[in-house]
């Protein structure tokens, strides 16, 4: 079934390549991978699906939480894994809401950062919650660029937030001054 899954995935890139997004049907997927319509629909409900697939498998799969990576390491990992196939990253964001990608990427995020960084497992400060959404913004800055961020620069946001992480205390947080230079 996850060949299936992934053939037509594979279709739906391809016809990302030649077609806008919204003017791909699954009759095009479809057609593109010598595929029964009937196949996509055992597997997907639209192609919005397909997309959530993918992230999930190639994303958040490829973005699992390591205890042996430090927090730098996993931001420089989960940025080059969108900059490794930026075009279909990039897609991605020009055709689905900031929201709904937040909705995918906050829990990834969260849990990266909370293993590695707070006592309280379960906490949900504001200040907390402010980092993993400035991580979430960054990764999503990464995707709208024409160009992605150096290796330098990514190392630079991710030295950053290892910083505000160290400063989080009762319940302020204080911002060092970034290194980065880098804007979407």
């Amino acid at each position: 079934m996850g060949n299936t899954k992934r053939k037509i995935a594979e279709g739906l890139q391809e016809m990302m390549r030649e077609k806008p997004f919204r003017k791909i049907t699954v009759q095009d997927i479809m057609d593109c991978k010598n595929m029964k319509r009937q196949s996509f629909y055992y597997h997907f409900q639209d192609v919005y699906g397909v997309i959530e697939w993918l992230y999930h498998e190639d994303f958040v799969n490829q973005a699992v939480y390591n205890e042996e990576e430090s927090l730098g390491e996993w931001i420089c990992k989960a940025v080059g894994i969108i900059q490794d196939n930026h075009f279909f990253y990039r897609k991605v964001w020009e055709n689905i809401s900031r929201e709904r990608l937040m909705e995918y990427l906050y829990p990834v995020v969260d849990e990266q950062i909370r293993k590695r960084c707070w006592e309280n497992k379960d906490g949900n400060s504001m200040s907390e919650s402010f980092i993993v959404k400035s991580v979430c913004h960054f990764m999503l800055d990464c995707m709208a660029m024409r160009k992605g961020p150096s290796q330098e620069e990514v190392l630079a946001v991710a030295q950053d937030v290892q910083a505000m992480l160290h400063m989080v205390k009762g319940g302020f947080l204080v911002i060092p001054t970034s290194k980065s230079s880098l804007t979407a």
